[in-house]
This record gives structure tokens, C-alpha cells and sequence, in this order.
């Protein structure tokens, strides 16, 4: 099984949210990367928009399929991760380059930076480090 880092939590739906200083980082996880194969676009929401928990954050586009990257949690989202090819909602201009999600999806891979604004009741919602390894060995 793929090594799920401790200091963060994740969704069901395979995204990661990591408390930085007020601030939750996202990306997503190695068994999302994994399952979408060679990614060729991840576009987000622009920055200043709004998002809800579970609701939808961006896109993310592989060789395989397309899928939604969903908000881990509430907030606005303030920084994306240009480079690593992210792109705001409606640009163009890849800038990045999309292997970085792919090889460091922990790390260097992240997507966006949310400043949240429902943490004190979303954070404990999310799946710890074991629920989620749960949740992946169930899906197995």
C-alpha cells in the first residue's frame, strides 16, 4: 500500500487538506494520480472564488479520464500551483509542468491553497490518516 502521510486529511473522494499557519493546503492523493494515469490539464477554481465543502473545486484531465477535484473543506481560494501546471478557470496558459502532481503528489504536487472559512467544524469531518487507509483497502 502507498505511504499515506501522517500530517494531513483526506476526502473520500481522494484529495489531501494540510493545515499550513490558518491556511489548507490540497492536492491530491497517490491513488488518484495513480488511477488517472498521464495528466494533461488540472484547472481550479479563480482565485477569490468561494468554494463548499464537497463542492467543486476543479478539474483534473488524464489520457484515462476527466474528473472533479472536490473542496476538502469551505474557504476562498487565495494561491494555485502554477508550477505545476495548475491553471485558474478558464486559462490557457500552462505555464507548469503536470509531472511534478504526478511524481511528488505530497509535496512540490499540491493544487491549491484555500483560506478556509468553516475550519472549526469541517476539519474533524475529514478522514484521518488510518480512516483513509481504511477506506483504500476497502476499495482494493
Amino acid at each position: 500500500m502507498d505511504q499515506v502521510p501522517r500530517d494531513r486529511k483526506y476526502t473520500k473522494t481522494h484529495e489531501w487538506a494540510k493545515l499550513e499557519d490558518g491556511r489548507v493546503r490540497v492536492g491530491l492523493t497517490k491513488h488518484a494520480i495513480d488511477s488517472l494515469g498521464d495528466l494533461t490539464y488540472v484547472e481550479v477554481k479563480s482565485i477569490g472564488t468561494e468554494v463548499e465543502r464537497g463542492g467543486e473545486l476543479g478539474l483534473v484531465e488524464s489520457n484515462k479520464a476527466v474528473e472533479h477535484i472536490y473542496a476538502p473543506v469551505s474557504g476562498r481560494v487565495v494561491e494555485l500551483n502554477s508550477d505545476a501546471g495548475v491553471i485558474e478557470e478558464g486559462g490557457t496558459e500552462i505555464t507548469g509542468e503536470l509531472e511534478v502532481i504526478s511524481e511528488d503528489p505530497y509535496g512540490q504536487g499540491w493544487i491549491v491553497i484555500l483560506e478556509p472559512t468553516k475550519l472549526d467544524e469541517e476539519w474533524d469531518q475529514l478522514l484521518s490518516p488510518e480512516e483513509y487507509e481504511k477506506l483504500l483497502a476497502e476499495e482494493g
